[in-house]
């Protein structure tokens, strides 16, 4: 017998998002005073500053560019807020070190494979991550609607590849979408939220059927 999964509780487990806002808004506020200090900039990092691998995608170009990403983040802990893979018992530092941990690896891609990529500032493709982990997480409880989720993010990817980036967003954020960190985000997501599904049922302790046999989940 399995256990129902427990109910969504509104604060529970918000901590984790809640403080990525306010890093991303403190960091923004520095960066009116210190000016280019924290994007993504390849020739920086190049000369050695490795923050900006992390940094970047924590400082917005504007303050509608925060405020968007700031309201994904919340989005995202009201969709997948009680799920296995990020839910409410998702400690604070987990959270962030998943956040961190996409950011890093995305930077790394654009570094590696889309060396066009100059200057990159915000949180969506870490946030394209964090939507593709959490359907990942809702299939792994058998809940179907992960793979809708999994395959809208796929075709909006597509999409984007297919005519281009938003004129109208990239209007309201005063720079081009960067596509490509959404790509970076979606897949690195995806191959995550699957890498801790089977680490789950490895480590799933057995269940006991009424007949005193056991099997594994």
């Amino acid at each position: 017998m399995t256990r129902p999964p427990k109910p969504f509780l509104p604060g529970r487990g918000f901590g984790g998002p809640l403080l990525l806002v306010l890093i991303c808004g403190l960091l923004q506020m520095l960066q009116g005073m210190c000016p280019d200090w924290f994007l993504y900039d390849r020739g920086a990092i190049s000369h050695g500053q490795w923050w900006r691998l992390l940094s970047g995608h924590l400082v917005h170009t504007n303050a509608a560019h925060l405020m968007l990403n700031g309201a994904g983040v919340i989005a995202l802990w009201f969709v997948f807020g009680r799920n296995v893979l990020l839910g409410a018992r998702y400690a604070v530092g987990k959270y962030l070190g998943l956040v961190a941990l996409l950011s890093i690896a995305i930077s790394a891609g654009l570094w590696s494979w889309f060396p066009d990529v100059e200057y990159y500032y915000g949180l969506s493709g870490a946030l394209h991550g964090v939507f593709c982990l959490g359907a990942v997480g809702d299939l792994s409880q058998r809940r179907w609607s992960g793979a809708l989720l999994l395959a809208g993010c796929a075709l909006k990817v597509a999409w984007e590849w297919v005519v281009g980036p938003s004129a109208a967003t990239g209007a309201l954020i005063e720079a081009e979408v960067a596509i490509s960190s959404h790509l970076l985000g979606a897949l690195l997501g995806t191959l995550l939220g699957l890498v801790l599904w089977m680490r789950q049922a490895r480590t799933a302790p057995p269940i006991r059927r009424a007949d005193g046999a056991r099997s594994q989940q």
